[in-house]
C-alpha cells in the first residue's frame, strides 16, 4: 500500500483530471492553439535567458532589463514594419503573379539541357502543372503567414512567462505526486536548458543564413533578393526540411534566367546551409541534447503529416522537450 507521501490528493486529483480533458478537449477541437503555447514557452525561454545574461553583465534589476528588452523588440518590429513591410509585400506579390510564369522559363531553360530534357518530355510522362506547383508553394507561404500571426499571441504568453517562470514551475509541481516532484523538477530544469541553447543555435543560424543568402542572391542578380533571403532565415528554424523548402523559390528564379545561374543558386544554397548544418548548428548546440538527424525527420514527417504546417514547424523543439525529459527521467531513477 502507498503512503499518503506518495499518493495524490484530492485536490492533486482534480487539478490532473481538469488538466487531462482541456488537453485533450484541446488537442481534438483546436490543436493550433497548443502550438501557439508552444511557442510562448519558446519565447518565454529565450527572452528569460536574454534578460538573465544582461541583467548579469550590467548588474541591473532583471525586471527592468526584461521590461527594456521587450520594449526595445516591440519598437525595432514596429520600425521594421514601417520599412519593410510594404517592400516585401509588394515583392511576395510580384512572386505569386510571376510564379507561374517562372516555373515555364525554368523548365524551358531545363530543356536545353539533353539529359534533363529527356526527363521533361512528353513521353517521360506527364509534367507537372505550372499553376498547381504554384499553388503548392503559395500554400506553404500562406501556412508560414499563419504561424507567424500565432506568434502574436505567443509574445504575450512569452512575456509573462519570463516575468514570473518560477510561478508556472510551482504550478506544475503543485499537481504532481511528491513521490515524483524530484523527477518533474529536474526534468523542467534539463528541458527548459536544452531547450534555450537549441533555440540560440536556431535563432543565430537564422541570422547567417538569412543574410548570407541575401547577399549572394544579390550578387547573382536574383530577383526579390531580400524577401528570399528573410524567407529562408525564417524556415531555417526548421532543422533539415526547412532549407528543402526555402531552396525551391531561388533556384526556379535562377534556372528562369539560365541554366548556369541556376546551378549557382543551387550551389550557393547547399554549401551554405552545409556551413550552417554542419559548423555553426553543431558549435552552438555542442551541451545541448543530440537528435539524431533520422529521428528528427522522422519526427518532422509525423507532425508534418497530423498538424500540417505547425507540427513541421514546431517539431524538432518538441522533440528537444521529450528527449531531455525522458533522459532526466531515467538519470533520477539512477540516482535513487
Amino acid at each position: 500500500m502507498s503512503s499518503p507521501r506518495q499518493s495524490l490528493t484530492g485536490a492533486q486529483l482534480v487539478a490532473l483530471a481538469a488538466l487531462v480533458v482541456v488537453l485533450g478537449l484541446t488537442a481534438v477541437f483546436a490543436f493550433r492553439i497548443l502550438f501557439v503555447l508552444f511557442a510562448g514557452v519558446l519565447f518565454a525561454l529565450i527572452l528569460r535567458a536574454a534578460a538573465g545574461w544582461v541583467s548579469r553583465v550590467t548588474r541591473l534589476p532583471y525586471v527592468a532589463v526584461l521590461t527594456a528588452l521587450v520594449l526595445l523588440g516591440i519598437g525595432s518590429t514596429v520600425l521594421g514594419g514601417v520599412l519593410l513591410v510594404p517592400r516585401v509585400g509588394e515583392q511576395l506579390e510580384t512572386l505569386s503573379r510571376e510564379l507561374p510564369k517562372i516555373i515555364d522559363g525554368a523548365r524551358d531553360r531545363l530543356k536545353e539541357t539533353p539529359v534533363i530534357n529527356h526527363f521533361l518530355s512528353p513521353d517521360a510522362g506527364a509534367q507537372p502543372d505550372p499553376k498547381k506547383l504554384a499553388a503548392a508553394a503559395l500554400a506553404g507561404l500562406g501556412g508560414s503567414v499563419q504561424v507567424l500571426s500565432g506568434l502574436v499571441v505567443a509574445f504575450f504568453i512569452g512575456v509573462y512567462g519570463a516575468a514570473q517562470p518560477q510561478m508556472y514551475s510551482d504550478a506544475a509541481l503543485a499537481i504532481t505526486p511528491r513521490r515524483y516532484e524530484r523527477h518533474v523538477e529536474r526534468a523542467l530544469k534539463e528541458t527548459a536548458h536544452n531547450l534555450t541553447r537549441w533555440l540560440w543555435g536556431r535563432i543565430l543560424a537564422m541570422i547567417f543564413v538569412g543574410v548570407s543568402t541575401s547577399i549572394v542572391f544579390h550578387l547573382l542578380h536574383i530577383p526579390l533578393a531580400l524577401t528570399l533571403g528573410v524567407f529562408a532565415g525564417f524556415l531555417t528554424f526548421i532543422e533539415y526540411a526547412g532549407a528543402i523548402l526555402s531552396a525551391f523559390p531561388p533556384v526556379l528564379l535562377g534556372f528562369s534566367q539560365s541554366p548556369t545561374v541556376g546551378l549557382a543558386v543551387l550551389s550557393a544554397y547547399v554549401v551554405l546551409h552545409v556551413v550552417e548544418g554542419y559548423v555553426i548548428t553543431p558549435l552552438l548546440a555542442r551541451a545541448s541534447v543530440h537528435l539524431p538527424p533520422a529521428l528528427t525527420l522522422a519526427a518532422q514527417a509525423l507532425l508534418g503529416e497530423l498538424c500540417g504546417i505547425l507540427g513541421l514547424t514546431f517539431s524538432t523543439p518538441l522533440f528537444v522537450v521529450g528527449v531531455s525529459a525522458v533522459k532526466a527521467f531515467r538519470e533520477e531513477n539512477a540516482r535513487q
